[in-house]
């Protein structure tokens, strides 16, 4: 059986690959390695290259997940790159504000305030099941603060605009958090929020399938 190697979004964990099924492939969760607040994106996706043991792996990342499994294509050869829910390049990113940058660049980021604020990060992600909301309710609450305030601040300075070869990547049409009129997706899921990965992910582990048998 082929492993699928993946990387979680920004604060999360092996539990939102939960629900992926893909028959034939075994999903391998890669452990978030320590971080150094000066770590770039670069960087940091050569930690995550370490703890995987094999040449030419399939790699999958969700949202923030994602662009790191961009880098991690961009440095090692790779049999397929997937991301779900993410970016291949800054470009199809929203603009960060100005507010936004200062505020990953400082060390006052409120993360215990995210362990408060369910509601609205539920809307923000398009979680509508009652178990996508407790599953995510529980990955706010382990959150960690330090991994969180370096994550924003690396993503606030990922300039790559290179897309390596071997990517397909997978975005829903109802996504609030990456806008869907600036990725160019190998698919779309019709009514796929940021939260896709869990609630809808028959369909996002069909597709997945489908293009790694090809």
């Amino acid at each position: 059986m082929k492993s699928i190697y993946c990387i979680s979004g920004l604060g999360a964990d092996q539990r939102i690959f939960q629900k992926i099924s893909i028959e034939g492939f075994e999903l391998k969760p890669v452990p978030w390695p320590e971080v150094d607040m000066h770590d770039d994106m670069a960087c940091y996706a050569q930690k995550i290259i370490a703890t995987i043991p094999e040449p030419n792996p399939i790699v999958m990342g969700v949202s923030f997940g994602g662009m790191l499994t961009v880098e991690v294509a961009k440095q090692i050869p790779v049999e397929k790159a997937i991301l779900i829910s993410s970016v291949k390049k800054r470009s199809e990113l929203p603009p960060f504000s100005g507010f936004v940058q200062w505020l990953a660049q400082s060390n006052i980021l409120p993360i215990g305030l995210l362990k408060h604020i369910h509601g609205p990060v539920y809307k923000q992600f398009g979680v509508t099941s009652e178990d996508g909301k407790k599953l995510l309710g529980q990955i706010l609450n382990d959150t960690d603060g330090k991994f969180v305030r370096w994550a924003i601040n690396a993503l606030s300075r990922w300039q790559n605009e290179t897309v390596p070869e071997h990517i397909y990547h997978i975005n829903g049409d109802a996504d609030k958090v990456i806008p869907p009129d600036l990725v160019k997706p190998d698919y779309w899921v019709k009514g796929g929020t940021h939260f896709m990965v869990y609630e809808r992910a028959g369909e996002v582990s069909a597709q997945i399938g489908a293009q790694l048998m090809r």
